[in-house]
């Protein structure tokens, strides 16, 4: 009983705050501060077709303004793809840092851990996790408001051609922010 009495104490305190600070009382040159103006959405989805083979990708990604041009982000990107003989998912998950200059060019750097799932002929599975760190940059284009259309390349730094899954080191992306 005294557990339920300390929440509902708290949670009326809580609550007779917020109502204070959306007061009147408020001096007029104080800012009224929206606790999600500094959040950033956005993400790319993606399709493939071809020979016996298709496929979806979607990466959402949330990030925190640290400054009006660095951003910290945090990024989880999905695949799947089927074949006529296999069939490939891997899910990546990571930070990302970003540098925007003028609102026109970033850089990036971000660092991505993959699960990798593969089966063959629907018999064999092959189960790897991967790492990559990924640098690049590219450029922005408003598409009104804090909304912008990013398209750029990445470098892999740690992708080794013989032991990878990727087939490159080098990463195009294209994707919409939305915060900035």
């Amino acid at each position: 009983m005294k557990k339920i009495l300390l929440l509902a104490y708290l949670l009326l305190s809580f609550v007779s705050l917020a109502q204070e600070s959306g007061n009147i009382l408020l001096p007029q040159n104080q800012k009224r501060n929206n606790p999600f103006e500094n959040f950033t959405f956005g993400g790319n989805i993606g399709a493939s077709f071809g020979n016996d083979l298709w496929g979806i990708s979607l990466s959402p990604r949330i990030g925190y303004k640290l400054t009006d041009d660095l951003e910290l982000a945090f990024l989880v990107n999905y695949n799947y793809q089927k074949g006529k003989y296999t069939q490939y998912n891997f899910l990546g998950l990571g930070p990302s840092l970003n540098y925007y200059f003028m609102r026109s060019a970033y850089l990036q750097t971000s660092y991505q851990h993959y699960f990798i799932n593969q089966k063959f002929n629907g018999d064999k599975s092959y189960h790897k996790e991967e790492d990559a760190l990924y640098v690049g940059g590219g450029y922005m284009q408003s598409l009104g408001g804090s909304t912008y259309m990013r398209i750029g390349f990445t470098y892999n730094v740690l992708y080794k051609k013989d032991k990878s899954i990727f087939s490159s080191g080098f990463s195009p992306s294209i994707g919409i922010v939305i915060g900035l």
